[in-house]
Parts: C-alpha cells; structure tokens; sequence
C-alpha cells in the first residue's frame, strides 16, 4: 500500500512579501487552501466542498513550483486513498462471506416469565 501524502516542503509555502503583486497573493492564498484540504483529506475531518477560485487568471511564474509541489502531493493522496479504499473493499467482503451464526428464522417474541 502506498504511504499518506508526501510532506509538502513549508519554507516553499509563503512568498517573498516584499513588493507583492496582487495576482501572486491570490494565488499563494489560493494554493494554500488547497495545501490545506490535501492535509485534510487525510485527517479525520469532514470535507469541504471545493470551489474553484474565481478571477485568478493565470498562474504567476514564482508560483508554479509550488503548484507543480502541490499537484504531485494530490495525485500522491488519490493513489493512497484509492489503495485504502481497494483494500477495505477486500476486508469487507471477507467480513460479508463469513455465514451468520445463526440459521432459520428468527423469534419475535422471547418469553421472560415462563
């Protein structure tokens, strides 16, 4: 089975904040909601339904690293989960093709008095 997410590397995260154009900081803000929702994926947390970002155009050169980072993390998730989700398959049914215990029908009625 494949290991969780690889680690993301965090220095790479943030952007110089020195002269910062708009279009770089919606886009830094944008892949750090995804970073986040791929950590998510794999914790114990319900998900939250993703929507796109809107108005961000394309993506700054300073920032395709990350994203190319961000993008190889994600497929890495898909595999992993995908390989959870085969083998818990597997479990299950193994666990369905055990025959139940007990056999005919059952009583509706049990007699505490009598």
């Amino acid at each position: 089975m494949t290991s969780a997410s690889p680690e993301l590397d965090e220095s790479a995260v943030g952007v110089d904040q020195q002269a910062v154009s708009p279009a770089v900081e919606a886009w830094a803000d944008a892949l750090t909601r995804m970073e986040q929702e791929l950590h998510g994926a794999l914790a114990k947390v319900d998900p939250v339904p993703w929507r796109p970002p809107i108005g961000l155009g394309p993506i700054p050169a300073e920032l395709q690293e990350r994203a190319a980072r961000l993008l190889e993390a994600q497929l890495h998730t898909i595999r992993y989960l995908e390989d959870v989700r085969q083998t818990t398959a597997k479990h299950l049914a193994a666990v369905k093709s055990v025959p139940r215990a007990e056999a005919g029908p059952h009583p509706v009625y049990f007699d505490l008095i009598g």
